[in-house]
């Protein structure tokens, strides 16, 4: 796998680099249920710092229609009004649904792509959700087509296009960082308005040993395989390769990191031996997952090491060990992200800042991409 530089993809992106980069944040609608100080409702969100606003998720159903997937939080408390509401502060934001999610079951996203009834029946469902709410477009987070689904994808996707080309809404995708053989990068890049390549979970509770959740390049430690397919570089690299657009790509920037338990305290460097997933963060509860609130409000306790080759920090508490991105690390990746022409950036997801300021100043996060992008 070739590293991209500013001076390889010259030649490719130069039109994409004179474009806005777009910030792309995913809202999750389930962080009004955040315990403690960790709570965010839509109307904590700052409408000027993104361009877009992806609210997760919306339901699907067997027959492609499309239905509210927490009906309190989504309708009856306002969720899908509120966070259309952050437009009057912000005419040029855009909101989007995003369908599906990681919950969402993969079959049968699959059976909908494969029947065109089917298709245009979840056209039509999202079609009615942007009427009724005000939404600005669709998002699809099908996680993840396989070899059987590659056509049937890129016809679900186009059937989309087609059909919202006539209101100006905007139709973009969430996609695996690995381009396997679900994608036909070129017909999706040529169809879509943006890509969000989810640049994340490369290292995780299901793995052998430590490793970061996000890494902008390769560790000197890793296997041939893992330096070429798990870290952002590489995963950028694949898309391009493959044939998408290099200005239409946005890459993942995760607002969360992932923990391991060590199996001894004084071996904790990348490929450290583990005996598991670590303990989850105060406020989310999640094994194996901290928010960079639960990692900022708990900083004090955790040792960080800055990894010079991968750009990210390696942070261990004991027999606890902790990938996580701060300021510095998004820093770096938003420096690649502007050196190589891509679209912009992408958030998962931005209720997982410090958004009220509880560390310091109100969502560092957000700013080390909004205040360097460019």
């Amino acid at each position: 796998m070739k590293v991209f530089s500013a001076f390889i993809l010259v030649a490719t992106t130069f039109s994409a680099a004179s474009a806005a980069k777009k910030i792309v944040c995913y809202y999750s609608s389930w962080a009004i249920y955040y315990g403690g100080d960790g709570a965010v409702q839509p109307e904590d969100l700052d409408p000027n710092m993104c361009t877009h606003i992806n609210y997760a998720f919306v339901a699907i159903n067997s027959d492609g229609s499309l239905s509210a997937e927490d009906e309190w939080a989504d309708i009856d408390q306002g969720g899908y009004s509120r966070i259309i509401a952050l437009k009057e502060k912000n005419p040029s934001l855009k909101v989007l649904l995003s369908i599906g999610g990681a919950d969402a079951p993969s079959q049968t996203f699959s059976s909908i792509a494969a029947s065109s009834g089917k298709r245009a029946a979840m056209v039509g469902s999202a079609r009615w959700f942007m009427e009724t709410y005000g939404f600005d477009g669709v998002d699809l987070d099908w996680e993840v087509p396989g070899s059987g689904d590659r056509d049937n994808f890129v016809s679900l996707l186009q059937d989309f296009k087609n059909d919202f080309n006539k209101n100006g809404w905007e139709v973009s995708a969430a996609v695996s960082a690995d381009v396997s053989d679900g994608y036909d990068v070129s017909r999706i890049s040529d169809t879509l308005d943006h890509i969000n390549v989810m640049t994340y979970d490369m290292y995780g509770p299901w793995s052998d040993y430590t490793g970061q959740n996000s890494p902008l390049w390769a560790s000197s430690v890793e296997s041939d395989w893992e330096k070429n397919n798990l870290n952002m570089d590489a995963a950028i690299g694949q898309w391009i390769d493959s044939g998408a657009s290099a200005g239409k790509l946005i890459a993942g920037i995760a607002f969360y990191g992932h923990s391991f338990t060590l199996q001894d305290p004084d071996n904790n460097w990348l490929h450290a031996p583990i005996t598991g997933p670590g303990k989850g963060g105060p406020i989310i509860k999640e094994e194996g997952s901290w928010s960079y609130l639960e990692f900022c409000e708990q900083r004090d306790s955790w040792h960080c090491t800055w990894d010079a080759e991968q750009k990210m920090p390696v942070c261990v508490n004991g027999n606890q060990w902790l990938g996580i991105d701060d300021e510095g690390s998004i820093r770096n990746k938003v420096a690649y992200i502007n050196s190589n022409g891509l679209g912009g950036a992408m958030i998962w997801s931005i209720d997982q800042d410090d958004i009220h300021g509880h560390c310091g100043d109100a969502r560092p996060l957000l700013h080390a991409i909004k205040d360097n992008i460019n």
